[in-house]
């Protein structure tokens, strides 16, 4: 059965979340597995409520889910109690691997100190990573937690996921942040996030063979965005002023970080970025959010016959420019603004019609 990756194909916060979530929402009993840290938030609307997870898989309808944090990932305990709390998830349907690192009081203050430079969230994810990596004494695995077993089953996730996989069920592999923020492939070294954000490198968290991935959905933005503050170069940066004038929306909605509440930085769309992006990641279809700020006469559709004629200019020059087919049309804040494929390739028409209209 198929194993799923969510990969952002920009600066991260292009609504991965959300796409999981919608992926999720199909499945009776779905499997999602975390992958990064606490550095990064994912919204997704549980309940009619915008919640936003930073340890926790999304899943708009949690009850249902099976959720994992793979070795990969680095855990804030405090944060993982909160959201298990929240999502009133029971200790049956949260796995986190005994060699996931936890974050100390140690590695947030760290970063405190010697990160201000670059925009860090100072989450401590970065300094747990590198204490992992330099393979100090000091480290501090999950299997090392007096209390991560009372909330948790603490077991080696790559192989129940070979177990899963085996058995017939459908795994989805939520990434985190952005090809752009990649430590590996990023091209704004060292303004670049602390680990390799492609789906290669989220396949290789979860312990996964790429011969098991059968699916790798790209999500990006109409108007990508990247964190405020020291960031890095950002071509084309706009005025969220400016994104309403474009859109001719009715008030400017400016966006904010899910982790730090930092105003977020915001630029044109760029199809060269995408197109490396999607060459790295290979992904067998498109997720596009955002396309009412492109157009706000798009806000809230639900059918492609919706969607303006800009929209749908823009949209089929993503999937000629990139060669793949876009299966989710992010219309609205909201994990359900959304249009759907039915069948992926059914929608390749359905945009080059509106392009032309």
């Amino acid at each position: 059965m198929p194993v799923t990756i969510v990969v952002g194909g920009q600066y991260g916060s292009e609504g991965k979340g959300k796409v999981v979530a919608l992926l999720a929402d199909r499945l009776s009993e779905p499997w999602i597995v975390r992958c990064g840290g606490p550095n990064s938030g994912h919204s997704v609307t549980i309940g009619g409520k915008t919640v936003v997870l930073r340890q926790v898989p999304s899943c708009a309808t949690p009850q249902r889910a099976i959720f994992c944090l793979s070795a990969g990932c680095v855990v804030d305990e405090g944060v993982l109690f909160r959201e298990l709390d929240l999502l009133e998830v029971d200790r049956d349907r949260i796995f986190v691997d005994p060699r996931a690192v936890i974050v100390t009081d140690e590695d947030r203050e760290q970063e405190r100190t010697s990160l201000s430079g670059i925009a860090s969230t100072c989450s401590g994810t970065g300094a747990a990573l590198i204490r992992r990596m330099s393979r100090a004494s000091r480290t501090f695995l999950a299997e090392q937690s007096a209390t991560l077993g009372s909330r948790c089953r603490i077991e080696p996730v790559a192989p129940l996921l070979h177990s899963v996989h085996d058995a017939g069920r459908e795994i989805i592999i939520e990434g985190t942040q952005g090809f752009a923020l990649s430590l590996l492939h990023g091209p704004d070294y060292p303004y670049v996030t602390s680990r390799d954000t492609t789906a290669a490198g989220f396949a290789m968290e979860a312990g996964l063979s790429p011969r098991l991935i059968d699916r790798i959905v790209m999500v990006i933005r109409t108007f990508p965005i990247r964190v405020g503050g020291p960031s890095g170069p950002f071509a084309d940066e706009l005025s969220w002023e400016t994104v309403a004038s474009i859109g001719n929306a009715p008030q400017v909605i400016p966006e904010y970080t899910s982790v730090t509440h930092r105003l977020r930085r915001v630029a044109q769309f760029n199809t060269d970025a995408v197109r490396l992006a999607a060459s790295y990641n290979r992904p067998t279809s498109l997720a596009v959010m955002g396309i009412d700020r492109l157009d706000y006469e798009n806000t809230g559709a639900t059918k492609m016959e919706e969607l303006t004629v800009v929209a749908g200019k823009f949209l089929n020059g993503i999937q000629v420019a990139t060669q793949t087919p876009i299966e989710f049309i992010g219309t609205g804040f909201g994990t359900f603004d959304v249009i759907q494929a039915e069948s992926v390739t059914a929608i390749l028409p359905k945009l080059a019609n509106l392009a032309y209209a």
